[in-house]
């Protein structure tokens, strides 16, 4: 008997980490596929699996972070290592209540299964949710135009600023609303603040014609100087 319990524990030190869940205490939310947890006193930076969310200078990353923080921002979730990454950081599967968490992400409309690194059989099920948020315009598919986060990196490494469509058009009210030299229009559409703007022009838009900007901290008339209006 002895010598089977021995050769057991033998066989579950063997197995890796990565087979078993552990417990942990989110403290921290960096973007919306990205969160801090505190796991036997050390801070454990977590990738989601399987999942891509707008970056947090992109169009809609703040609304993905913010979707994220309300799911797990101060609450004790449970995570499985899948793998580590270029930087360093646990790939994992992340469960809030017996929830997955990358899943309840893809079905609101913040986020892309990651075909490229998604490779498990519950992915497809993750794609078909993401068509549905697709089709039923929630989240950021509410909006006609969406960039891939990982075409934004892409660009973002080739020195080129975002381009969302071209030309641009957005609606503001009823009625396309012209802003400035550039020729593009946009409307008001709930952001308030510098990093979800792509431009001066824009930016200038916003605080001339949108309520509840946040961009203007010493109230010149001039948004975004340190960003965009330089």
């Amino acid at each position: 008997m002895r010598c089977f319990r021995l050769t057991f524990l033998f066989l579950l030190l063997a197995l890796p980490s990565t087979c078993f869940s552990w417990p942990a205490k989110v403290v921290a939310v960096t973007d919306g596929d990205t969160i801090i947890v505190l796991h036997n006193g050390q801070h454990k930076e977590i990738r989601l699996y399987g999942i891509d969310c707008p970056e947090k200078e992109q169009r809609y990353g703040e609304q993905a972070r913010a979707l994220t923080a309300a799911l797990v921002a101060g609450r004790n979730v449970d995570i499985k290592q899948k793998d580590t990454d270029q930087y360093k950081r646990i790939v994992g599967l992340v469960k809030v209540d017996g929830q997955n968490l990358s899943e309840l992400i893809v079905q609101n409309g913040y986020a892309w299964v990651y075909t490229k690194h998604c490779k498990e059989k519950f992915c497809s099920d993750w794609k078909k949710s993401e068509g549905v948020a697709r089709r039923q315009k929630k989240g950021m598919w509410s909006d006609s135009v969406v960039v891939p986060p990982w075409e934004w990196r892409a660009a973002q490494r080739e020195g080129r600023q975002e381009q969302e469509a071209a030309p641009v058009i957005i609606i503001g009210g009823n009625k396309p609303v012209s802003a400035g030299s550039s020729g593009k229009q946009y409307r008001c559409d709930g952001r308030t603040y510098c990093s979800q703007m792509t431009s001066c022009d824009e930016a200038k838009f916003f605080l001339r014609n949108c309520p509840g900007t946040k961009m203007d901290g010493d109230n010149d008339g001039v948004p975004c100087e340190r960003q965009w209006c330089r």
